[in-house]
């Protein structure tokens, strides 16, 4: 994808997949572990793709690995872990467990980043705020390590502190994504789910 420089991207699975029981990252999702679908999502849309986790579980994998500087602490300090190893300015984050997200979404995240002035661009559905499949800027750095060090562990709740950009629902649509893109899979019947709607597209 032309001007793919100067943004990092991070797969993040450093969570303990205690809902679902067993590694969701590795679990098989169209031929392939979810973590390197993750990867080979990111990869044409950014500079260079590094995995944030532990690195005796996924270390085989052949992507750089970096291990979460605040262990068990939730995603915004596995967040600020990338931030900081980052040389770029624009990072994007991506979790392993969304397997519907599509090559089309990075690439509008990466569209927008090039023209946003906001300190990150996150998508946001009728759910939610979705922090785990969005870009933030090497401004965020400090911002997320004073909330660490306070103990949040929260990305939302850190919102208020940097300016957002949001990815609105009508702007997925419109670019040809559909409602599940961002669905995330925490639970085995979410897996069930999202298994069964992928056999459907297939």
């Amino acid at each position: 994808m032309p001007g793919q420089e100067g943004i990092n991207g991070f797969v993040l699975a450093g969570g303990k997949s205690s809902r679902m029981g067993h590694d969701k990252a590795l679990m098989q999702f169209e031929g392939k572990p979810l973590i390197v679908r993750a990867a080979e999502i990111l990869r044409p849309c950014v500079t260079e793709v590094t995995l944030l986790a532990p690195a005796e579980r996924y270390g085989n994998l052949g992507f750089p690995i970096i291990a979460d500087k605040w262990p068990d602490q939730g995603p915004l300090a596995a967040i600020c872990t990338g931030l900081l190893s980052s040389t770029t300015e624009w990072n994007v984050f991506l979790a392993c467990d969304l397997p519907m997200i599509s090559q089309q979404f990075m690439q509008l995240l990466v569209q927008r980043v090039r023209t946003t002035r906001a300190d990150a661009v996150v998508p946001r559905t009728p759910d939610g705020w979705q922090p785990l499949s969005a870009a933030y800027h090497s401004r965020c750095r400090a911002v997320f390590a004073r909330a660490i060090q306070d103990g949040e562990r929260s990305v939302i709740r850190s919102f208020d502190k940097v300016q957002v950009e949001a990815i609105t629902q009508d702007e997925m649509a419109s670019a040809g994504l559909g409602e599940m893109e961002l669905a995330n899979m925490n639970t085995p019947e979410d897996w069930a789910r999202i298994t069964n709607l992928s056999k459907g597209r297939q």
